[in-house]
């Protein structure tokens, strides 16, 4: 079947072109029954707005493309639902993307963004990306949040958490149960992410007199396998701490796996803290006690920046960092 274009719909509803064209871009002032019979005509012929050359009359576009560094980790699954629903609530239609942690395939799936007519662009960034990295995005006048892990020097939109004060909640509370020693496992170093935790552990330590000794730092890849492989060879050294913070709720399950492994209790023998705050840790057993890092709102966040209906230069790239939580459960032995 032939689509059919706004001159079929204009000539069935005895209107202009022009009219037809006000009635469903949603823009002039047509009376209301004008509007009525050029929808119900455009609906019985399948008219279908052709977006492509709606860009290209106003310059403008509704299309909102998203780059996750990875979609694996559950963290970006409640981060992506939360920002879609917020795209398409606005009207808007969100282009999805993974950069699976490569910064050549990140560059590419940027050009490809540019190259699709996309009005922003959302972007979680692999490790070790640049300012310069992101600077031909900008140059093009697009809209572009960087949301979780911050990159330095970018003028960039920024949307995340106060890392240091995560960092700070999580050994915080482990120093609150009793602990006086600890390993923080996961994430890759000097990332902002990891750079900003490892201070705030850092300051926890120093506000009790301890060392910053107190607390092995085992930066890495982030999946659980990892946190059990390296809780393993720490207790083959003689060297595991009985409290662990992992980098995020799904490594710590690696953790909890290692623990068994060991013939250890997690909450008796041994605490357990992660950061995220996803649905994930209230499945483990015993539920895990996490530092709430608000993926659901930095999605929000970040669709709402996306979508401002201004340009680029009128006002600086907005910078919000979220305020962090403690969610106690029963993975730390109490005080």
């Amino acid at each position: 079947m032939k689509r059919s274009g706004i001159k079929e719909v204009a000539a069935a509803a005895g209107v202009s072109v022009a009219t037809a064209s006000y009635v469903l871009s949603g823009t002039g002032r047509p009376s209301e029954a004008t509007r009525k019979r050029v929808l119900e005509v455009a609906d019985a012929l399948g008219f279908i707005r052709d977006a492509s050359a709606a860009r290209l009359r106003t310059g403008k576009s509704n299309l909102v493309g998203v780059i996750l560094n990875n979609i694996v980790n559950p963290f970006f699954s409640e981060l992506v639902a939360s920002l879609e629903a917020t795209i398409y609530e606005s009207g808007g239609l969100t282009l999805l993307a993974t950069a699976q942690n490569d910064l050549v395939r990140q560059e590419q799936l940027l050009a490809s963004m540019v190259a699709q007519g996309v009005g922003s662009v959302i972007l979680s960034p692999v490790h070790g990306t640049t300012a310069e990295d992101l600077a031909p995005v900008l140059a093009h006048g697009l809209r572009l949040v960087v949301c979780v892990r911050d990159v330095v020097g970018s003028k960039a939109a920024f949307v995340g958490v106060d890392d240091e004060k995560s960092g700070y909640l999580a050994a915080d509370c482990l120093l609150s149960a009793g602990h006086r020693s600890m390993v923080f496992i996961g994430g890759y170093q000097h990332t902002t992410t990891w750079d900003g935790r490892c201070a705030g552990i850092r300051q926890a330590l120093a506000d009790r007199n301890l060392p910053e000794a107190a607390c092995r730092m085992v930066p890495g890849l982030l999946h659980p396998d990892f946190a059990e492989e390296k809780m393993l060879l720490l207790a083959s050294q003689g060297i595991l701490p009985n409290a662990v913070i992992c980098f995020n709720d799904d490594q710590a399950s690696g953790a909890y796996r290692a623990a068994r492994k060991l013939g250890m209790t997690v909450g008796g023998d041994i605490s357990i803290v992660g950061f995220d705050n996803i649905p994930q840790g209230r499945i483990l057993e015993p539920e895990l006690t996490t530092v709430d890092i608000r993926p659901a709102l930095i999605g929000r966040t970040s669709a709402e920046i996306a979508l401002r209906k201004v340009s680029v230069s009128d006002e600086p790239a907005p910078r919000h960092r979220l305020d962090p939580s403690l969610v106690r459960r029963k993975s730390v032995i109490s005080p």
